[in-house]
């Protein structure tokens, strides 16, 4: 049999643009490998494993389900029967893992919840492989920490993978050990979604279950402080019930359980003795409001403020009404609005938000080296700073754009190179190089405009399609504010930030409930 190589026929129906020949492609090389025989020599068997990986990465990121069901086919193939059976060895599963596993990662983050659910399931299942446990590389990746802005969905399904794997394969000798959990966890409790910060507690819990006071070592101590944050609050008294306490007994300081019972105990007696004064206090009035109405003729308003079932109400300034209708007015023409352009649409919910930004939002792009969403005005600060592969780039003297290292001297000498206006402030299209004039308008004039960036492919052609925020709408000054956070303060950096953006869209803080 002749191995599979990159030029061959599979490969470029792999590389097609029409998904089912991409589908029929995978499955031509499915059937190839397992019709396989046990006599090929190992060199041969080699190469066309490594061929059958080439293809598989990338398919991984295939958007069609049926493509992507088809590299899984043949990843768990050359995992769990080829390379073991074959004999092929470590080095084989350790390139096939190491070439795919980034891919497989991005995919536990995808939008499809129901390609999140698989994938989830295909690491697990892979993971508990003799092979590929003896390797300790799925465990190591999944409990590295992450920030509090990390992209929810991916934040998400490493917590989940992290709880699944653990009780599969504990904590022995399987890449995962307390120390790497917890430091996982105690990031991840520091996230800004809540359903990442409840599947920490959870794990911290059963580790507590496990290794016992060991693991107090990475929270911090049981104090009156630290209980005031309900995390910790539930991680302690989930720690009292495994130790078969009392939640309200349970003490790692001495004397501080007594403390603070006594203190409550002080409060509800004070908060008692005032609701009794105020009763006291409240009766006398009634009794004098009485008389005084037997005496004589009660005006008509304070008649209106004295009938059942009323409360006597003080009056609220006008100006301090206006300002919070003008707040609520500002928030709701938030609903449905894209923060980036201006445009609104009542399409955009969240997922409808998401997609906007992913593939249609005029100011915002997809990064050519690792596909995460950015603001194209912070497109050079992202490949400086922050995207996976900045070691790649160098910022240049004269434009001040990120170009490539290797590339840098022809960049300089070159028609794309154009160095800011001296003695202007201006701002850098890092698209098309062009310099214009600096502000948020000026750069939603550029990449927006009809007469405005060539290079950017989302311009949308006849401007009046969008309505930007600009603070003339009502509680223009609210939204002018939110645009300036959402657009400049908060940039799409490290991993697509969409999850975070879409509540802010609405009107919302990211990270709250």
């Amino acid at each position: 049999m002749n191995p599979i190589r990159p030029n061959a026929p599979s490969v470029a129906g792999a590389y097609s643009k029409t998904w089912s020949y991409r589908e029929d492609a995978l499955l031509a090389v499915y059937k190839r490998l397992s019709e396989v025989s046990p006599t090929t020599a190992k060199e041969e068997l080699r190469n066309m494993i490594r061929a059958a990986v080439f293809l598989v990465k990338k398919a991984l990121l295939d958007k069609v389900s049926s493509v992507f069901q088809a590299s899984l086919k043949l990843l768990r193939l050359m995992l769990s029967q080829l390379i073991p059976c074959l004999g092929l060895g470590r080095t084989e599963v350790t390139h096939c893992l190491e070439q795919t596993w980034p891919n497989l990662l991005a995919r536990t983050g995808d939008s499809v919840s129901r390609v999140r659910a698989t994938v989830t399931a295909f690491i697990q299942e892979i993971a508990v492989l003799k092979d590929v446990r003896a390797l300790q590389l799925i465990p190591g990746e999944i409990v590295k920490p992450f920030k509090s802005n990390f992209p929810s969905r991916l934040a998400q399904s490493r917590a989940e993978l992290l709880e699944k794997l653990l009780a599969e394969l504990g904590t022995e000798n399987s890449g995962f050990t307390l120390d790497n959990v917890m430091m996982f966890c105690t990031a991840a409790l520091e996230h800004s979604a809540s359903t990442v910060r409840e599947l920490a507690v959870r794990i911290i819990l059963s580790m507590y279950q496990q290794h016992g006071s060991a693991a107090l070592s990475y929270l911090p101590p049981n104090d009156a402080a630290v209980r005031k944050n309900f995390l910790y609050k539930t991680l302690f008294g989930g720690f009292a019930k495994i130790d078969g306490k009392l939640v309200e007994t349970q003490t790692w300081k001495k004397g501080s359980g007594q403390q603070e019972g006594q203190k409550e105990k002080e409060e509800i007696h004070s908060l008692q003795e005032q609701l009794a004064a105020l009763k006291e206090i409240t009766e006398r009035g009634n009794e004098s409001t009485k008389g005084q109405m037997a005496k004589k003729e009660v005006p008509k308003a304070e008649k209106e403020s004295q009938k059942p079932g009323k409360a006597t109400v003080t009056k609220v300034p006008q100006d301090k009404i206006t300002d919070r209708v003008d707040v609520q007015k500002s928030i709701n023409y938030l609903d449905n609005l894209c923060i980036f352009c201006g445009k609104k649409d009542e399409t955009f919910t969240e997922d409808g938000l998401d997609l906007h930004y992913w593939k249609h939002c005029p100011m915002l792009r997809r990064c050519d080296e690792c596909r995460q969403v950015v603001e194209i005005a912070s497109l050079t600060e992202h490949l400086l700073g922050e995207c996976e592969n900045r070691p790649k780039f160098s910022q240049c003297p004269r434009c001040l754009e990120a170009v490539a290292t290797e590339d840098l001297t022809r960049h300089v000498q070159g028609p794309a190179c154009k160095p800011p206006i001296s003695g202007k402030g201006s701002s850098h299209c890092p698209l098309c190089h062009h310099n214009f004039m600096p502000g948020e308008e000026a750069w939603k004039a550029h990449l927006m405009g009809r007469e405005g960036c060539k290079q950017n492919s989302r311009r949308t052609a006849v401007s009046q399609r969008t309505q930007p925020a600009q603070g003339r709408a009502i509680g223009g000054a609210k939204l002018k504010q939110a645009w300036s956070v959402g657009a400049r303060n908060r940039p799409l950096g490290r991993g697509s930030r969409i999850p975070a953006l879409a509540p802010l869209a609405r009107g919302h803080t990211p990270g709250k409930r």
